[in-house]
């Protein structure tokens, strides 16, 4: 009987314990989204001092098969929308706990030091220009960066001087370091190099449709924590934040349903 009557209180302690120390909200994030996200999550954590958000990093493709094998994030950003969209097939999001959240150009950025202007995507096919920085196919900007070097007709020319990176972030470290000859790279990450320079904006009428989706996984669903950020990047912070670091906001300052 007394062991009966104790638990309750005892439980009831762990809880409090658990309150007063404080929760973690893991964000599972595109590295390209890396400075945004971060600002986010500074914002959060004043609104929410209880709360501590910890961040991972890394290609969409990388964290998507991470979340399919049960790493413990609550909310994922990807860079592409059918990442989102496979979890979804695969119940780790549930059906409409995701949204649009911003969309990304991409440039082509050159090593320092070199001299070759580019007018069109045809004048990347050039001997000064003997190494390209871009991640596989299956990271989202690689798929991009193939789809528009395929439809310029110079994929295949341009094959054996691709250098496979890990993420976005990596191929703007590779250029900027001169370990490349130019890379393609989104037009957000650009604006943080300091040494390469861009030689080329892909015209819009070129482009690849560049989609970022923010998704609620379903280990958030009953995370008070989880729903309310998920809830901020719907909002004008998280738009202002986006603007700021060379995205386009896409979300519609509305309270995402869930139902």
């Amino acid at each position: 009987m007394f062991l009966r009557t104790l638990a309750p209180i005892l439980a009831s302690l762990i809880l409090l314990a658990t309150q007063a120390s404080g929760s973690e909200l893991v964000v599972a994030a595109a590295a390209s989204l890396r400075e945004p996200v971060e600002e986010l999550a500074k914002i959060f954590e004043r609104q929410h001092p209880s709360v501590r958000v910890r961040i991972s990093l890394g290609a969409s493709s990388s964290l998507a098969r991470q979340i399919r094998l049960g790493a413990p994030a609550t909310i994922f950003l990807s860079a592409d929308e059918r990442w989102v969209r496979d979890l979804e097939e695969r119940g780790r999001v549930a059906p409409g706990d995701r949204f649009p959240i911003a969309s990304n150009r991409i440039v082509i950025l050159g090593r320092p030091g070199l001299e070759r202007p580019v007018e069109e995507a045809r004048d990347l096919v050039d001997p000064l220009i003997d190494t390209i920085a871009l991640p596989s196919a299956a990271v989202p900007l690689g798929d991009y960066g193939r789809s528009w070097l395929a439809g310029q007709g110079i994929l295949t020319a341009l094959q054996p001087h691709l250098v496979t990176t890990e993420h976005a972030k990596a191929s703007l470290v590779a250029v900027e370091h001169g370990h490349v000859d130019a890379a393609l790279v989104y037009a957000s990450d650009a604006q943080y190099a300091q040494r390469s320079e861009i030689l080329f904006r892909i015209p819009e009428s070129e482009h690849p449709k560049i989609i970022y989706s923010a998704a609620l996984l379903q280990s958030g669903r009953d995370s008070p924590q989880a729903l309310a950020f998920y809830a901020m990047l719907a909002g004008e912070d998280a738009a202002r934040v986006l603007r700021s670091a060379g995205f386009a906001p896409l979300m519609k300052h509305s309270t995402p349903e869930i139902e």
